[in-house]
Order: structure tokens, then C-alpha cells, then sequence
């Protein structure tokens, strides 16, 4: 039986999120959380497929209000960066499994307010929503790197991404990018670093730096890193993985993919979106185009709707899917530490700061 939920947003980005629930064979929309009543009213009526009939009459300004009134098992937050924290305490005070999309947290305090309710909230699941990873090429990188037949133990690798992106798109921009500090490693480095934790963990340490870019036409404006950011992080046997990123570039070759490639001890891997390559002995071993991200990103996440129906009905990858979406939280933020204070991170240390461990 689909999970009873609540869907916090439904207009904007949150509209397609309710279109991918909607998709959906694990989740079932039993009511909707936004603000702005009227507005929430028509987007609902103009999703497709194999709406309820109950949702547009269903539609509330808080958590607390449509779980008091419906009986919800689960709650997808896609609401503004800068609430994220607060609605997902309340979600899982009133016991509910909570996914909210990335970033989960803009500050460290924050992030551990959201630990806190989960430890006072045991048994509920936790994670952060990270929609590029469920795709079938990012799938396919992870299987390469994770599993018997791909490169076998990592030795090195490297992520090139760039994209021109435009954060600021006037008076009432939705875009917290523009204005929250240290938000391109959480918004915009987390869409690939996130496929690299997925796969191989949390690095040993990090050092990294953000750009200093301002540029007023694509609101790279006062806020500190917000434009790009390069780090190097290094994993427990030695291995380095370096990160190059901007979003204030001049053009966007690679788009949210970005340009990759990985080297082991038997094997190495190279992706551009969604182009895999896999080498061994100077021979091409596999050569694969597979789709990247789906238009409007509606595929990926009905992807990552039922992985998180299938982790909380059977317990389907449950651990990897909340400890991994939360490490990218942290490694990001270890990324922001390391840009402000100009120092190496140990992440392990960290994240148990973080964690409260």
C-alpha cells in the first residue's frame, strides 16, 4: 500500500516534486502544506495522471494543521531554503518521516537543531533529497564504482563542473542563493559531490576555497560563496579527489552534470552527463548512453520517492540512504569550514560535531 503524505510546497520547483509524488507508485498525497492558498489551489489542478480527487480541497498553511486532519505517515518538504530546518522539526515532532530537499540546513546550528529532533524521534527516517543521484547514469557511475567489475579501489579522481546560472530573477526572487551565505556548496556542489558520497563515503579530510566573483546579473552579489568553489578532499587510503565548480561561468558545457573521471587499480571511468565510459588495459570494457537528468527533473525524483517509500515500508537501503544524504550535508558544510577558516577539516571529526556524538 503507497505511504500516506504530506507535500510541504506546490507551486514553483515544488509543483513538479508534487507531479513526481503523484507518478509515484510508493507515496500517496494525502494532503499539501503552502502559504499561499489560491495559488496552491491552481497548481494542484493542474497536475496530471492519476490525481485524487480530495487534494485541491486538502490543501493547508501548516504541517501541524493537514497532520492533525489526515493521517500521514510520511512529509516531503520543497519550501524556501530558509524554512527548511524549522518544517522539518515539525515534521518529525509529529512523527512523521521527513524528506526535505537539499539544502536541509543553511547554517551549522540549524543542522543540529534538525539532529536533535531526530534523536528525540527514533525509528523515523531522515534524509535529504538529493534527486541526481537516482538517475540511470549517475545509477551506473555508483554500480562502477561500488561494485565487482568497475574500477575496483578508488586511487584518484576529479569532478569539472560549470554552468551559468542565473540566481537572481528580480524583486521576489525564490532564489536564496543569492542572499544566504556559503549556499554554492550546499546548492550547487552537493548535485555531484552527493553521487561521489552515495558511493564511496565521507573523505578523511578537505581543503577547499570559494570564489570571490560578484556579478549582479546572475545575483552573484554581496553574499559569501555563493558563486563557486574548488576543494580537495582525501580519502583514508590516500586517495585524492579533486572538485572544480562555478555557476557564475560565461557558458555551461557540462549543464548539472559536470565532467568526471575516476581511476583504480583495475579500471578507470569517465562520464560527461550522461556518456559513461569504463577502461581497463587500454581496452574500452563498456560504453553506455544513459538518460542524465530527465526534463524537469520529474523522473529523477519519482525515482527518489519510491527508494524512499521501498526504504521505509521494507527497509530497502534505509541506512545508506539517510547516513549518505546527511554526509553530504556535512561534507559540504566541511567545505564552507575549510573556505573560512583556511585550514584543512578532518571531516570524520567533524561530523561528529555535526552529529553530536
Amino acid at each position: 500500500m503507497p505511504i500516506p503524505t504530506i507535500h510541504v510546497g506546490c507551486t514553483h520547483f515544488a509543483h513538479g516534486r508534487l507531479q513526481a509524488q503523484i507518478n509515484s507508485k510508493g507515496l500517496n498525497p494525502i494532503a499539501c502544506v503552502d502559504i499561499n492558498l489560491p495559488a496552491a489551489r491552481e497548481a494542484v489542478a493542474g497536475l496530471e495522471g492519476d490525481v485524487p480527487d480530495y487534494l485541491t480541497d486538502r490543501i493547508y498553511t501548516t504541517i501541524t494543521e493537514a497532520k492533525e486532519k489526515h493521517d500521514a505517515q510520511a512529509c516531503l518538504i520543497y519550501a524556501s531554503t530558509t524554512v527548511h530546518a524549522k518544517l522539518i522539526v515539525e515534521s518529525l515532532n509529529l512523527g512523521m518521516h521527513t524528506l526535505c530537499v537539499k539544502p536541509i540546513a543553511t547554517t551549522q546550528a540549524e543542522f543540529q537543531d534538525i539532529i536533535r529532533a531526530h534523536k528525540a524521534n527514533p525509528g523515523l527516517m531522515l534524509v535529504q533529497g538529493q534527486n541526481k543521484r537516482w538517475n540511470p547514469a549517475a545509477a551506473k557511475m555508483r554500480e562502477w564504482l561500488r561494485e565487482e567489475g568497475g574500477i575496483g579501489e578508488m586511487l584518484a579522481g576529479e569532478c569539472r563542473f560549470w554552468i551559468r546560472q542565473n540566481l537572481y530573477t528580480g524583486p521576489d526572487s525564490r532564489q536564496p542563493d543569492a542572499y544566504v551565505d556559503g549556499l554554492f556548496f550546499h546548492a550547487g556542489t552537493s548535485h555531484q559531490l552527493d553521487q561521489l558520497v552515495a558511493a564511496k563515503g565521507l573523505p578523511k579530510y578537505v581543503t577547499a576555497h570559494v570564489h570571490n566573483r560578484r556579478d549582479p546579473e546572475l545575483g552573484q552579489i554581496e553574499a559569501w560563496g555563493t558563486a563557486g568553489g574548488n576543494a580537495l578532499m582525501e580519502y583514508a587510503n590516500g586517495a585524492p579527489f579533486s572538485y572544480a565548480g562555478t555557476r557564475a561561468a560565461h557558458t555551461a558545457p557540462f549543464g548539472w552534470s559536470g565532467h568526471w573521471t575516476f581511476h583504480g587499480e583495475d579500471g578507470d571511468l569517465r562520464r560527461d552527463a550522461g556518456h559513461l565510459q569504463l577502461f581497463r588495459l587500454g581496452k574500452t570494457i563498456e560504453d553506455v548512453s544513459l538518460q542524465d537528468l530527465h526534463a524537469g527533473l520529474i523522473e529523477d525524483d519519482r525515482l527518489q520517492f519510491d527508494a524512499f517509500a521501498q526504504a521505509i515500508a521494507n527497509g530497502t537501503d534505509q541506512d545508506w540512504m539517510q547516513d549518505t544524504t546527511l554526509g553530504t550535508w556535512i561534507l559540504m558544510e566541511a567545505c564552507n569550514e575549510s573556505a573560512r577558516t583556511h585550514e584543512k577539516v578532518d571531516v570524520e571529526a567533524f561530523a561528529k560535531t555535526m552529529l553530536d556524538e
